[in-house]
């Protein structure tokens, strides 16, 4: 009677390590071979493995989150950086009409920077004459 006892105590122990994601067979022939108090003070002790994966499998979603945000974050950053370079090359190449050199031309005349003789030579460089 007691050895039946005995195993009905291991076999706890083997179901009560199975729910927490070990070997229930291994604590079930640890407890009857050992005792099934040893059995179930290893399986309390030890972690659940369920738990701990359910948390790796969060923790992984978190990751790939992140992960994912920071892509977006830096296909942003390349489109601004592209959009950037594009605008000051078309600035670049952009030259600034005929028109817009005279009056800056005059402008610097009129405030006495230039004198007639250097506009008029400016302008006909401009002008190509």
């Amino acid at each position: 009677m007691f050895f039946v006892f005995w195993l009905f105590l291991a076999a706890l122990v083997g179901f009560l390590a199975n729910s927490r994601g070990r070997s229930g067979f291994g604590y079930f022939l640890l407890s009857a071979v050992c005792s099934p108090l040893l059995g179930l003070i290893i399986v309390l002790v030890t972690n659940d493995l369920s738990v701990v994966a359910a948390e790796n499998l969060q923790r992984q979603a978190r990751s790939d989150a992140e992960l994912q945000q920071w892509r977006t974050h830096e296909k942003q950053m390349e489109a601004l950086r592209v959009a950037t370079l594009t605008t000051k090359q078309t600035e670049v190449a952009r030259p600034e009409s005929v028109a817009d050199e005279l009056l800056k031309l005059a402008g610097l005349r009129d405030k006495g920077i230039l004198t007639s003789e250097e506009f008029e030579r400016q302008k006909k460089v401009l002008l190509k004459v």
